[in-house]
């Protein structure tokens, strides 16, 4: 049996019931040595603040009563790495979705940092007995060496920037992640930044799926209206409403064949592919680079690569390659390199 899953039927016997457990109860509970069951004791008591007791009367181990209605918040048998990584993807999330998840993960983000810090101030014992962390604690002999006395966690060390994010209200946001989790329809008001539709419309629509594309959100909709799946910048839908009707559900294979199968965040099948050619100067880097899940690449005899990919509309795809100026070459199709041809030329005339 893991290590965690002893923690956790640890403690659910001795929150289980008022009566104290004895040891001997507790090693065939387990099925572990009576060194082992005292180990997991002692990890409830210092790792995990849990104020375990041992009746001497009637020599068993119980927790005090005050302490019974409180079950700890974060997972009994997280190390000091997890629990950082936990605070730090909390963190994030709320980066990704400022504000939305504050409230709702504050008690579990708090109990995760305080056991962090009880850990970073006081070093963990390893076999010896003396702890090999920077901290100045002792171990007991049973311990292992992480503590990190000088009170900077893996949280604190970690930065996740999102660029050109653009602001999204959090009330709106939630409303479309109580939408897709219900599966009702929503009524929305969105502001195209196309110069096609200016203004705000009105629309009815079915949410498929969330997507956080580029540090931006992006919705997934079949729209009522217009009979047809569309994506839907988040930033821009100035009104979301919930609707008690439920949703129109397309399946997963539908959507990822419209969403996934062409370049970047435009939906639409993928009927066209692209073929780049680029210099030995940048070449490294590209065949790092993920473009597209079915991309395609050949490395050529003069040092360059040959990035071949599928897409659907050109836009997307365009900016991409603009950003490697004259380190790439559109070699098909003819429209993409005439479009790609063009906003270089618009580019250069504005430096005549």
């Amino acid at each position: 049996m893991a290590r965690y899953e002893r923690v956790e039927k640890i403690y659910r016997l001795l929150t289980a019931s008022s009566e104290p457990h004895s040891l001997e109860s507790l090693c065939a509970s387990l099925d572990a040595s009576s060194a082992t069951v005292k180990r997991l004791v002692r990890f409830l008591r210092e790792e995990l603040l849990v104020p375990v007791e041992f009746d001497r009367e009637q020599r068993g181990y119980r927790i005090g009563r005050e302490a019974k209605a409180v079950r700890p918040v974060v997972g009994l048998a997280y190390d000091f790495n997890e629990l950082s990584a936990l605070v730090t993807e909390y963190d994030i999330l709320d980066q990704l979705a400022p504000g939305l998840i504050r409230e709702e993960t504050s008690a579990l983000r708090n109990r995760a940092k305080q056991l962090i810090k009880s850990r970073e101030g006081n070093g963990n014992g390893n076999g010896n007995g003396n702890g090999n962390g920077n901290g100045n604690g002792n171990g007991d002999g049973d311990g292992h060496g992480n503590g990190n006395g000088n009170g900077h966690g893996a949280s604190s060390r970690v930065r996740v920037q999102l660029p050109q994010r653009r602001h999204i209200d959090k009330q709106r946001l939630s409303t479309l992640f109580t939408a897709l989790d219900k599966q009702r329809r929503l009524n929305i008001v969105y502001r195209s930044r196309s110069r096609r539709e200016d203004g705000d419309t009105e629309r009815v629509v079915s949410p498929q799926r969330l997507t956080f594309y580029r540090s931006n959100w992006y919705l997934a909709a079949w729209c009522h209206i217009g009979r047809e799946l569309r994506v839907f910048a988040v930033d821009r839908i100035t009104r979301a409403e919930v609707m008690p009707v439920p949703s129109h559900v397309m399946d997963s294979k539908t959507l990822d064949a419209r969403l996934c199968s062409g370049y970047g965040i435009f939906d639409g099948e993928a009927n066209a592919t692209a073929v780049l050619r680029f210099s030995a100067n940048v070449a490294r880097w590209v065949a790092d680079e993920e473009w597209h899940p079915q991309q395609q690449l050949e490395r050529l005899s003069d040092g360059g690569v040959l990035l071949q990919l599928p897409f659907r509309h050109g836009a997307e795809l365009r900016m991409d390659i603009l950003r490697y100026g004259a380190e790439v070459e559109v070699l098909a199709p003819a429209e993409l390199r005439a479009e790609v041809s063009a906003s270089l030329s618009a580019a250069i005339s504005l430096y005549h």
